[in-house]
């Protein structure tokens, strides 16, 4: 599976990009993994592509910061290669879009790493 991790911003730094990968031993571990260099989407910063072969539990997260200062963003749960858990961040609100619910856990101790709020979950 190949994931973009990238932190990138515009020039204005109106408009902001950032994209991290986590590993679950007993507790989250953020990793930065090499991989070969690809253009960012927004002029300053840099962006790599990576494999993930390894198995295990993986969280990747994805936050987009807007004009308004708003910040959207797309988290996942891959097991063993396979996406199995999908969740959309907005509005302070994470909402499962795909997969098992019973791996929201997961979702949660990143966002508790990356202090970013949560008023509240919708895993219907």
């Amino acid at each position: 599976m190949e994931l973009i991790l990238e932190q990138s911003k515009s020039k204005t730094g109106k408009h902001a990009i950032r994209s991290l990968l986590f590993k679950w031993d007993n507790e989250i571990k953020q990793l930065n993994p090499k991989g070969s260099k690809v253009l960012p989407i927004y002029r300053e910063g840099e962006a790599s592509a990576v494999n993930l072969r390894e198995k295990g539990i993986f969280v990747y997260a994805r936050f987009v910061r807007n004009l308004k200062g708003k910040v959207r963003g797309r988290v996942m749960v891959i097991k063993d290669g396979v996406v199995s858990l999908e969740m959309n961040y907005r509005k302070l609100k994470l909402k499962r879009i795909s997969g098992d619910p019973a791996l929201y856990s997961y979702v949660k101790a990143v966002m508790d790493y990356l202090k970013i709020p949560v008023k509240r979950t919708n895993l219907k």
